[in-house]
């Protein structure tokens, strides 16, 4: 229990909650762990629970008829997954996997919606991180729409490298796991990163892909019409 707290009384959503509130809080919530592959839970299925990452990433996908993976988010410590169901009561919409080993803390839908209800603060708190996603839905549609693939990699790459160092739980990604982000398959990513390479935007190693041109994966991201 004492784990569930800290946690809690150290997550953005909580900050104005006093402890004892806190402490009635935590004792509606159970910890769950997971191996790395483990489906946590699947798209089209009720929601039954709303998760916070604790420790270990874990990665929300789509999956094509075809069985072609569109990543959809990975989630990092403090994240939260599963609310938009818990709080419209429709399916879930997307299937969730541990990309790690993971640590997640589980609240029942009705129990996490009834705290709401008891602490406005918290309630504020969630309106803000769904402002931001509606903002990245939008940009995500943007770069789907008025994008090409190379475009939508050269956007991908510049953002990545003006993050600067990677945040906790970030990493190299693969090809392939870079193809499911933006929507493609690996061999166009593929075929991308090597002609990103030849332009001398980028350096393209065993594993790693390291940005020389930042000014010239940025323009040509924001160029318009066909490439």
């Amino acid at each position: 229990m004492d784990t569930i707290e800290t946690f809690l009384a150290h997550h953005p959503y909580f900050q104005d909650v006093g402890k004892e509130e806190i402490a009635r809080i935590a004792r509606l919530a159970t910890i769950r762990q997971a191996v790395a592959g483990e489906v946590l839970a699947l798209e089209g299925d009720p929601c039954r629970a709303v998760y916070f990452v604790m420790r270990g990433r874990v990665r929300a996908f789509k999956l094509s008829p075809q069985g072609r993976e569109q990543i959809i988010n990975d989630l990092l410590p403090g994240q939260i997954f599963y609310l938009v169901p818990a709080l419209d009561g429709g399916a879930l919409p997307t299937t969730t996997r541990a990309a790690t080993r993971a640590t997640l803390l589980s609240f029942p839908c009705a129990a996490f919606v009834r705290m709401l209800d008891d602490h406005p603060t918290v309630a504020v708190q969630v309106l803000r991180e769904f402002a931001g996603r509606l903002r990245a839905l939008s940009s995500l549609v943007e770069d789907l729409s008025l994008r090409t693939v190379p475009q939508r990699l050269a956007k991908f790459l510049a953002e990545r490298a003006q993050e600067g160092a990677p945040k906790p739980g970030q990493r190299q990604l693969t090809q392939r796991e870079i193809a499911s982000q933006l929507g493609t398959v690996r061999e166009v990513i593929a075929r991308s990163l090597a002609d990103f390479d030849q332009r001398g935007w980028i350096n393209l190693q065993r594993g790693v892909i390291e940005v020389v041109d930042l000014d010239a994966l940025v323009d040509f991201a924001n160029q318009c019409g066909p490439m």
